[in-house]
């Protein structure tokens, strides 16, 4: 016979733990040293954190490329794993799976980088294979045509995807006509399929060296990372090496342009415009006021256009700031027939000139950063993430507690008034992805007089 404690029963309820306020925390401090080719080692020793990260960071952005082959930096990015000229492709894949590494690459407006992940104990030899990525990949002329395919199925895939279709098309409108931004990061059609072999080589040759360039790693080792660093790059040379700085991102004129889906049941939307980045005076404050307006699932729009009206699975307002300037952008899809009633109550929404934010609002947004920091940073690939992210954007290593510290000072006034220095609700350049022959009307009479958007 089984018998079954009563679930409400006093043996069965436990005390309530006390919730207290959140210790003292600090970004893990980084080790830095430089060798005498020029690349900047930062260390972030994280006792317990066996799973080693690294990232290879090169300042090789979008704005090196010549115009009538961009793409090439990305095709020499992802090839680069594709074998080197001491190992063909398969014998490096197979080294790099027998020690448990796993290496990738990402590119941004601000450079390139190759990210490695594996085991402490086979720490040496993976930083080995990372460098002779780096340093002295094959560039197969068959890995390199696959990938300028690949590239350009990718394109056509991210056009038919209204979110990416709305995304690019906004950046396209955002930024000044002509500039680097307002093109695809990893190439546009016509400019990849010009590359080569022969042109990705001669673009490694010239941009990719240790000058300028930081090797950022975390974790628990069980070496000497300034050695194993020495050891596997110390001999890396390119006494020409050509380093471009990213071209600071200039504002467009104000527009409103649709991409047109016939027949979608919804529209995916960006309204917003050119922003600021992480060095501006205005930075810590503008943020607290974002997540107010949109950054939280009880923020002023989501609670607004998502719980109250039910016109969408959900509205958020987020800044992605570049090395200089950037953009800020209210996101979310609206059902087709509910678009333009809901672009003129988030224009209203987003006023704040007799609806400043509150104490609550602010206090809440504050203790989101600093309770969040903790948990986004408790592993090494958190770390090295952000360690790199602040090199690609010219920040210093203490960046973290900087910001942190500036957070906790803004004020429900100060998030106002730098929200409303970014924010005019009155000039904002509107993209959506949707059915032109449905929405264009009502947007029209709502005060958006779309354009159709020709790539």
């Amino acid at each position: 016979m089984t018998t079954t404690a009563d679930p409400t029963g006093p043996t069965n309820r436990l005390p309530r733990p006390d919730v207290a306020p959140p210790g003292p925390w600090s970004f893990p401090a980084a080790e830095t040293a430089e060798l005498d080719n020029g690349l900047r080692v930062l260390v972030h020793r994280l006792s317990g954190q066996h799973v080693i990260a690294a990232n290879l960071i090169l300042p090789v952005p979008p704005d090196a490329e010549p115009r009538e082959h961009e793409g090439v930096l990305a095709i020499c990015a992802r090839t680069l794993d594709e074998g080197s000229r001491l190992h063909d492709g398969e014998t490096f894949a197979e080294l790099m799976e027998s020690e448990g590494a796993g290496l990738g690459v990402e590119i941004g407006p601000g450079g390139l980088q190759l990210v490695l992940d594996v085991p402490s104990t086979r720490f040496s030899p993976a930083l080995g294979l990372l460098a002779e990525a780096a340093t002295v990949p094959a560039f197969a002329a068959a890995d390199v045509d696959r990938h300028v395919q690949l590239r350009l199925a990718e394109i056509e895939q991210a056009w038919a995807n209204p979110g990416q279709a709305s995304a690019l098309a906004f950046r396209r409108a955002v930024y000044a006509d002509g500039t680097r931004p307002t093109r695809m990061t990893e190439g546009e059609p016509e400019t990849v399929r010009t590359v080569d072999r022969d042109l990705v080589a001669g673009f490694h040759a010239r941009h990719v060296g240790p000058r300028g360039a930081t090797l950022v790693l975390a974790g628990d080792f069980a070496e000497d990372p300034f050695a194993l660093a020495e050891r596997h790059f110390g001999g890396w040379a390119v006494p020409d090496q050509q380093v471009v700085d990213p071209v600071p991102a200039r504002p467009g004129d104000r527009t409103a342009l649709i991409v047109d889906r016939p027949g979608a049941v919804q529209a995916d939307v960006r309204l917003g415009g050119f922003g600021i980045d992480r060095n501006d005076p205005r930075w810590a404050a503008a943020v607290i006021g974002a997540y107010a307006m949109g950054g939280a699932f009880l923020s002023r729009l989501n609670r607004v256009l998502r719980e109250e009206r039910g016109y969408s699975y959900g509205v958020r307002l987020g800044l992605s700031p570049l090395r200089r300037g950037g953009t800020f952008a209210v996101q979310g899809s609206f059902r087709t027939e509910v678009t333009a009633e809901a672009l003129v109550e988030a224009r209203a929404l987003l006023r704040v000139d007799d609806d400043p934010f509150t104490a609550t609002e602010v206090e809440e947004a504050i203790a989101f950063f600093a309770g969040v920091s903790p948990l986004r940073y408790a592993t090494a690939d958190g770390v090295v993430d952000q360690a790199a992210s602040q090199v690609l954007a010219g920040l210093p290593t203490d960046y973290v507690d900087h910001n942190l510290r500036r957070l906790r000072e803004v004020t429900p006034e100060a998030a106002t008034e730098a929200y409303r220095s970014l924010v005019d609700p009155d000039a904002l350049t509107l993209v959506l992805a949707g059915d032109a022959e449905r929405l264009t009307g009502p947007l029209t009479e709502a005060g958006w007089p779309v354009q159709r958007f020709t790539r």
